[in-house]
Formats: structure tokens, sequence, C-alpha cells
């Protein structure tokens, strides 16, 4: 072989070794194509490894491909039990593994009234975990909203939120057949709702002696639901009763200054001076009499009141505002009350079992205000409540008086009110609405 042969051979071994060097050299993209990494987005490897970055996105067919991360937290399990008698917040707490200085420490706090450390019996609480530690308990003192305890911060925090319900603004309508407890029930409504609705128009039907056959109601209520299943009724917020062939209406509206009450469509109020009777549902069993067989004595004497036959432990209202003038027990009546309304008018209430708490001599009350509740204490033959009413001192028949109705809707309210008439008078007839949801609550209303 000559020189020009050699040197062609020599070439060609250079060109192969320089290939083999540019297939095993790592590649080296420049900077700008990957940028700079910041510190939050780089994650660290294992040392003496190089730090590698996970990113989403499409890999480039000449680089290494790049895939996403995904982190996923643990996963929160949640207990849910309800309060029984002898548990107290410490003892559900400690049991969690939480120290006895935090509970201690938030235990004697209050939230917006709420006592965190007062438990119900019965009432539901939770508990959240997560990773094996507890993060966070929930307790609902009431329908209305839920105590909240964050433990995954430090200090803890506490909140009280409004129960997150769906609201649904709905008429209800009904024919009585033989009571109203079962014109409710026959259209699948809770019995509360004919106890508000007799507690509406208290002052114009009595629901025990005035009901007739063919009576019928319709009754605009807020329904609150949660999880999709009913939980409570709001108040009523309109209502129409036809009974014996007469319609009694009732709107609920609040004056400027003033609380909210039920007022009919001509502004007047529903409410009297005085309720029709001091018991919800009852059966009167011995009426007012100037002569009247005495069924324990035998002798005929007068009876200046009304016995109403309920059972024992059934509450007891007073008929309207007032001041107690006495609380006392004797061998006649037994336990009784005897409340002073105004100059002119005063009721006495008695054979009770019990008086309810904080009524006492002096003690100023409300009109329907629970007072006590029925019993057989004194001289009876059985549990009922004796309802006496004094006019300027003297007995009368409280079926017989005439009493005056409350305040009616004020002149600067006349227009606002007058256009509510209008918009309930439209949905009680059963006119069109449409749903609406605001802040997580959904409620029907005019259009």
């Amino acid at each position: 072989m000559g020189k020009k042969g050699i040197k062609i051979r020599y070439l060609i071994l250079v060109l192969l070794g320089l290939v083999v060097l540019g297939v095993s050299r790592p590649y080296n993209p420049p900077k700008e194509q990957l940028g700079e990494l910041s510190a939050p987005d780089k994650v660290a490897g294992t040392p003496g490894e190089p730090e590698v970055l996970e990113v989403s996105g499409t890999p480039a067919e000449s680089g290494p491909q790049i895939q996403e991360a995904k982190l996923v937290p643990p996963a929160v399990t949640v207990e849910e039990k309800k309060v029984r008698r002898g548990d107290t917040l410490y003892d559900i707490l400690r049991a969690k593994g939480l120290p006895d200085s935090l509970i201690i420490a938030i235990s004697d706090r209050k939230v917006e009234g709420i006592t965190v450390s007062r438990l119900v019996v019965g009432r539901s609480y939770r508990l959240y975990s997560q990773d094996g530690r507890t993060t966070e308990y929930q307790y609902e003192p009431d329908g209305e909203k839920v105590l909240r305890i964050l433990f995954n911060v430090d200090p803890p925090v506490l909140s009280a939120d409004p129960i997150p319900y769906d609201i649904f603004r709905v008429p209800v309508s009904g024919i009585i057949k033989d009571s109203l407890f079962g014109a409710v029930d026959a259209i699948n409504e809770k019995p509360v709702l004919a106890m508000d609705l007799a507690d509406l128009f208290a002052w114009q039907v009595d629901f025990f002696r005035d009901l007739r056959t063919g009576d019928s109601f319709t009754v605009l209520v807020d329904k609150y639901y949660r999880d999709g299943k009913f939980v409570r009724y709001g108040d009523i917020l309109a209502a129409r009763f036809v009974n014996n062939g007469k319609i009694h209406t009732g709107i609920l509206f609040t004056p400027t200054g003033g609380r909210g009450d039920y007022f009919d469509e001509t502004g007047g109020s529903l409410r009297k001076q005085f309720l029709k009777s001091p018991l919800r549902f009852r059966r009167i069993s011995s009426g007012f009499s100037r002569r009247r067989l005495h069924p324990v004595t035998g002798k005929v004497t007068a009876h200046l009141g009304i016995d109403y036959a309920a059972s024992i432990g059934t509450p007891v209202m007073s008929i309207g505002d007032g001041k107690v003038l006495f609380k006392k027990h004797d061998s006649v009546n037994g336990r009784i009350v005897k409340i002073r309304h105004n100059g002119t008018y005063s009721t006495a209430y008695a054979h009770m079992n019990s008086f309810a708490k904080g009524v006492g001599k002096g003690s100023k009350v409300r009109q329907g205000q629970i007072i006590g509740y029925v019993g057989r204490s004194g001289r009876v033959t059985g549990p009922h409540l004796h309802f006496a009413m004094y006019r300027n001192g003297k007995y009368v028949d409280p079926r017989r008086i005439s009493v005056p109705r409350a305040t009616s809707i004020p002149v600067g309210d006349r227009l606002a009110f007058d256009q509510k008439v209008k918009e309930i008078a439209l949905l009680l007839d059963g006119g069109p609405r449409e749903q609406v949801a605001k802040n997580g609550i959904i409620t029907d209303v005019v259009r």
C-alpha cells in the first residue's frame, strides 16, 4: 500500500473517533432554553444527586421527557357522634390526643354568645382528622349556628357560622275533615305547622270549638332543608284560613322601628289584647256558670271560670301581657297564678302541676308566655286548668267579653305594607314564582 492509501485510512479512523466522542458526550442545552429556576420551584433531591424539577408540558422529541408533579394530600376522616349524658368537651378532645392546656384554654371561651364547653345531650358533633391528627371540631348548639374550632393553626381559631340551609318558600294548602292536625298530616306536613297556624289565628278562631268540616287553609312558609332532608319550618309569612265561610288573612310585617307581627289586609293587627284561651288545644269540661253541681262536694255552687281538660304537663300560657300579682299553693286551688294585665282586667290559672321557671310575684309576663303546666293539684277529680277572668275586680265569662285589637300599621309604613299585601295575595292564590339562589340560600319569591 502506498503513502496515499495510508493517509486515507488515517483520516477515516480520525473521523470515526470524532463520531464516537459526539455520541457519548452529554447534551447540555443552552441556559436560555430552560430558564433560571427560582428557589420555590426547585425540588431537593437525594444528597449527591442532581436536583430534579418536574413541570407540566409536552415533552420535546429531542430532549428528556418532563412529567407533571402530583402531590396528594392525606385523606380527611370525619367522625359524627351525638352528645351522651355525662360527656364533656374535655373528655371528647382529650380522647383525640389534644393537650390538656389547649383544651382548658378554649373551654372558657365564648363565641357570639355560645359557651364553647357547653354541650346538650342529643346534639351532634363532628371531629375531622388528617394524617392521624385532629384538625377541626364542629358542634351545633341550636338549629341556627355551628361552632367551629380549627386545630391545624396556632393558636386555634374559633368561630360560629350560620348553618348552610337550602330554604324553599312554598304555599301549603289543606282542607279540614276532623281536626287541624289531621288536615296538616294529610298533606304530609309536620304537626308543628298546625300549632303555628293555630297560634297565628288564636284571636280569630277557636280551633277546638269553631272548626267545621270543609274549612280550609293556605300557608306561605319557609321550609329549611339540609343535605336534601327537611329540617324545620321558618316563620309563617302569610296565611289564609276559611272558617265556616269567613275568610281570615294574616300577613307578617315589621313596622319601622318595631317588631314583626301579623296584620290583616286592611292593616289591622290580628293580635288582640288577650288570647282566646290559655291552652293551645284543649276541651272545655266545665263552663262559666252561676249555679253548678260541684263534682267533689256535691253542692250547687257558682263556677266562676272555665275548666279546660288537658293532660298533665300541658303548657299554660298567659293570655296577655301583665304582671304577676301572686303565685301560691292552697288546698282548694292547688298551684295558682294571678296576673294583672292592666287597670281593668286580671286573670287566674289554678290546679297547675308546676310553675314555669322565672314566674313569681312581681315578674312581668308576655302574651303567650308559658307560666305553668296543667296538673291536678287542689280540690279536683282529674287533671285540668281552671281559668278565671276579672274585670274591675269582678268575675266575668271570658268567652263573652269583647277585647280591643293591638296597634295597626303606622301611617309611614302604609305604602310598603300595601305593596306586600299585593305580593302575598298572588302567592296565596297560587301565582307565578321563580327560584332564586342568594348566598347559598334558595327561596321562592313572587315575580
